[in-house]
């Protein structure tokens, strides 16, 4: 698989928007996400670590996978900040090496948006957790009206700007067709999010 090359600017842009977006309120949605992780965790796309002073007791160990470079130089140093243990691994979701069956959630935040493929990403997640595993989620989807049809028209040119997003994927469709057991949701805007919103946070079982 050709090595992932990563979106320079997009990581500085995030390395400093983000936690301004975390002290405006991103950092208590982290925290209300991960109350649903216990066990053995997958971070799927694990960015620059923001999740990472959010983790729970309940977790064990934490394994965080980021492809990107740019990011992945600024996870590494985050790893102080994890509230447990932690292990980064630079790799795509395809090829993220997880032993069939062996999590006991995988978190998926804010990063279905910009991977190449939905449906495979949340395939690997299935097939990385145990039957009756977690799958909990924190992203933004596609809106309704007139903002889904922004979203359409400016999707290429604000994939461009923000690091590959694309701001109209129907997550949840794509997390049901999965075989993934939505047991608990909630639908909001986060402050700032122009063409990405609406949000869902949630999670869902492994059947």
């Amino acid at each position: 698989m050709t090595p992932f090359r990563g979106h320079p600017a997009f990581s500085w842009v995030y390395a400093r928007t983000g936690p301004m977006c975390d002290r405006r309120g991103t950092a208590e949605r982290r925290r209300q996400l991960l109350a649903n992780a216990t066990g053995r965790v997958v971070e799927v796309g694990a960015g620059t670590g923001l999740n990472f002073p959010h983790y729970p007791s309940d977790v064990t160990d934490v394994r965080a996978i980021e492809p990107d470079p740019y990011m992945f130089r600024r996870l590494v140093a985050a790893m102080p900040t994890a509230t447990v243990p932690v292990k980064v691994r630079r790799a795509p979701v395809e090829a993220m090496s997880i032993d069939i069956g062996s999590a006991d959630t995988v978190v998926m935040s804010l990063v279905l948006c910009s991977v190449a493929d939905v449906g495979v990403a949340l395939a690997e997640a299935r097939r990385a957790l145990k039957h009756g595993g977690r799958l909990v989620f924190f992203e933004h989807v596609r809106a309704e009206g007139g903002l889904s049809r922004w979203q359409d028209r400016l999707e290429r040119p604000w994939g461009l700007l923000a690091g590959g997003c694309h701001p109209n994927r129907d997550t949840l469709a794509a997390i049901q067709a999965q075989g993934f057991q939505v047991k608990d949701i909630e639908r909001f805007d986060e402050p700032g999010g122009l063409l990405a919103k609406p949000h869902i946070l949630g999670w869902a079982t492994k059947p």
